[in-house]
């Protein structure tokens, strides 16, 4: 029976090879099949061409010009928009023109590898079919771990010891090309999309300065010397010595952030990123804020403590901050009125220091130290006396003994008391005659309880005390500052570093991270300043007050004896802690002292206009909510005063150099560009020359695979029509020639034809037609 599908099929089904030679005809598989008609026929073309085409450049100039619009972008700081007001689908569309600009790109670096690849086809030595086939896998990570590459390539290495370069240097160019593909698209991406970032503002008050002035000479804000009559008067009186704008008036703060601490039983730990700093509001309005951080410093040296080093923001440059702000924020001043959140900063060559205190202690027992006749030395090995990069350390490796009469007196009984005796340290001097260094010392006496063992084995506790010389050098430090609105705290460079920072790490060059920052020399600190400031206190002095937070009862069965709790950390000696711990408190006192030099009647005014005939519009900042805050006055005014200027940035999304990952893709993507630069040049030198062509031919798989098709067999290619499995078959060398029997037509050849091929002979001409 036959079936129905047998019954319709009318085709000649008998098998015919591709080709039969018989009378050199050749016929088609299927003789049923029509033949095309003649006019549908490829025609014979010219493959070489003298003439330039117009659209040879522009599958190059298109993605340079692409390029160059991404780029521009972050060349300008193009700002977008603020976080608020910007449409977050913009992150996916714009995915979009970025994948075409990939797509460009990569389509320009393949016609370059092309165009090298025609020269080798039509050279004498032709090119290897594993570098043709990668000419049309731009993109394909496959082809790169594959043997029609690496064959190649280790070919090329063994012709560099015969100085043979062409081939080495086309197969890294195609290998970079392939992996520079792979970095294109993210490239172009990153630098595409907008970022949410802090962006600088341009002329954000219109085209004023807005310059400011603090009302005190730098010397008088920044002075290398500090005595009494650097005081204010009026912070010298009962009714007003803890203002805030006071040397003390950081005292009441100062008392909670202690007590605050030894509830916690952390205080110490300054090495936690979520230990609490001591936070002081502004003098003018209190919203805003500045933090005294503290760090602890390991030593480079053989020293058994560390040295607490602590710094904050200058009081005057707070108050002035806060008041620039409060006007900006309540008057039509320019486009920062638009802002969602600007943010003010202060460069660090803009006249702002911020005082850097670093205090160094050692700690014993007061009892045994007396009756074993000892004595107390200053510690300094933690301590940096130089801060720039290879700088000596005067401190380092030397001794000096705390002068008796700071510590060697009588006490009354019981020793519970807590005391603090400063130090004049310019007359003390280590064995080689060398003065210490520092602004002064401290000689600080606390509570302590020590166990007791009787003569017949009973045990039980005195009360007594632990004595401890501190070293405290306190200097201006130069910095950065900023403020973003909507945060209260007002920052520098250094105290940001300060807080982040684990000094105690052996990773962390402290003198060289600081030596970034212009740090001065050591402020020559009287000891009548700094007990004007302590004497006020109620009976005891501003700093015992602060210290005596940390003094507990001993226990609930000896709530007579006292104790100071400075830590509850096991891992270090008795004496390390307690020096440690007192070495935090006093430099976090003293660097707020030192902070509000200046502050008190100072006055922050703010220049409103350009100079006319001599003399500004200016207004009073602390009296900027009446009328009579504004003033004409003359510019020469300001000359005794310090000048700030105000720069804003901007949180939204935009465009610029700000981080490692876009600099890293605009340098992608400007590769191509120099790429198709030295390629133009390449390509017109090459075109001048008399041999010298363009071609569009063979520009795709197909047109080579048809190419292939129409040539003679190779036996060089025997066996391979299921795949490649030899090496060398890959180093199989390619040529485009004229046919030996037909000069008009091309054909591919392979080899040498078992040595008939002469690599010179038969080569393409220019502006000749081939069937």
């Amino acid at each position: 029976m036959t079936s129905k599908r047998a019954e319709t099929w009318t085709s000649d089904m008998t098998y015919h090879s591709l080709y039969h030679h018989d009378d050199d005809e050749k016929g088609l598989i299927s003789s049923n099949v029509i033949d095309i008609h003649d006019a549908s026929r490829e025609q014979p073309k010219t493959a070489l061409r003298k003439r330039l085409s117009w659209l040879h450049p522009l599958v190059h100039l298109l993605p340079v010009i692409a390029t160059a619009g991404v780029v521009q972008l972050s060349f300008r700081n193009i700002y977008w928009a603020d976080d608020s007001h910007y449409y977050k689908d913009w992150q996916t569309i714009l995915q979009f023109p970025a994948k075409l600009h990939e797509i460009l790109i990569v389509g320009s670096l393949s016609a370059i590898i092309l165009h090298f690849f025609r020269r080798m086809l039509l050279s004498s030595a032709g090119i290897p079919l594993g570098l043709m086939v990668g000419a049309f896998q731009i993109g394909s990570a496959e082809y790169l771990f594959s043997k029609s590459f690496w064959k190649p390539l280790q070919r090329a290495l063994w012709d560099l010891r015969q100085r043979r370069f062409k081939v080495f240097f086309i197969t890294v160019f195609l290998g970079a090309s392939i992996v520079y593909s792979f970095l294109v698209g993210p490239a172009s991406a990153a630098a595409l999309l907008p970022n949410l970032n802090w962006w600088h503002m341009r002329n954000p008050f219109g085209h004023r300065e807005l310059q400011s002035y603090i009302g005190r000479k730098s010397s008088e804000l920044y002075p290398l010397e500090l005595k009494i009559t650097s005081i204010d008067e009026d912070c010298l009186e009962v009714e007003y010595w803890n203002s805030l704008d006071c040397p003390a008036g950081g005292y009441n703060a100062l008392i909670d952030w202690a007590w605050t601490r030894e509830q916690e039983g952390s205080w110490y730990n300054v090495t936690d990123s979520q230990h609490y700093n001591p936070t002081m509001l502004s003098s003018f309005s209190g919203q805003a804020q500045r933090e005294i951080v503290t760090g602890l410093v390991a030593p480079k040296e053989n020293s058994p403590t560390d040295a607490a080093m602590s710094a904050t923001l200058h009081a005057s440059v707070l108050a002035l901050t806060d008041a620039f702000w409060h006007y900006v924020n309540t008057n039509t001043v320019g486009k920062i009125n638009k802002v969602q959140r600007p943010k003010f900063i202060i460069s660090q060559g803009g006249n702002v220091s911020i005082p850097l205190v670093q205090v160094q202690c050692q700690s014993y027992n007061l009892g045994a130290a007396i009756n074993d006749g000892d004595d107390l030395t200053f510690e300094t090995g933690a301590m940096i006396s130089d801060f720039s990069k290879s700088g000596s350390n005067a401190y380092a490796g030397a001794q000096w003994t705390v002068p008796n009469a700071a510590w060697n007196y009588a006490r009354p009984e019981p020793w519970n008391m807590t005391n603090v005796t400063w130090v004049d340290t310019s007359q003390i001097k280590d064995a080689q005659g060398q003065t210490l260094p520092s602004s002064f010392g401290a000689v600080v006496t606390v509570p302590a309880v020590w166990d007791r063992v009787g003569s017949n084995g009973t045990f039980g506790y005195d009360q007594g005390s632990v004595i401890t010389p501190c070293v405290i050098d306190a200097r201006w430090a130069t910095t950065d500052v900023s403020f973003d609105v909507t945060d209260p705290g007002v920052s520098t460079g250094l105290t940001d570093w300060l807080n982040t920072a684990n000094l105690t790490s052996e990773k962390v060059d402290v003198q060289t991270a600081l030596s970034k920052w212009d740090i001065g020399p050591p402020i020559a600190i009287s000891l009548d300043w700094v007990s004007a400031i302590n004497n006020w206190g109620g009976g005891f002095g501003t700093t015992e007050n602060i210290l005596q937070q940390f003094v507990t009862p001993f226990s609930d069965d000896y709530p007579e004896l006292l104790n100071f709790v400075p830590t509850s950390s096991s891992e270090e000696t008795w004496t390390t802690v307690y020096a440690n711990g007192i070495a935090i408190v006093l430099s976090t006192v003293i660097a707020d002292w030192v902070s509000r030099t200046g502050l008190a009647n100072a006055t922050f005014t703010t220049v409103l206009s350009k100079v006319k005939d001599g003399n500004v519009d200016t207004i009073n900042l602390l009296d900027q909510k009446r009328p009579t805050g504004f003033v004409n006055m003359p510019i020469s005014s300001f000359e005794d005063q310090t000048g700030v200027v105000y720069s804003v940035e901007r949180y939204g999304w935009g465009y610029g150099l700000n981080s490692k990952t876009i600099r890293f893709s605009i340098a992608t993507l400007l590769i191509h560009t120099l790429l198709v630069a030295a390629y133009f040049v390449y390509s017109f030198v090459f075109w001048c020359r008399a041999k010298g062509w363009t071609s569009k031919s063979w520009g795709n798989i197909g047109e080579l695979l048809a190419l292939a098709v129409s040539s003679p067999p190779a036996d060089e290619f025997k066996n391979t029509g299921s795949g490649i499995d030899k090496s060398g078959t890959w180093m199989t060398s390619l040529r485009l020639r004229e046919a030996g029997s037909d000069p008009d037509k091309i054909e591919l050849v392979v080899g040498t034809r078992g040595g008939t091929i002469i690599p010179d002979s038969n080569k393409l001409q220019i502006d000749k037609k081939y069937s």
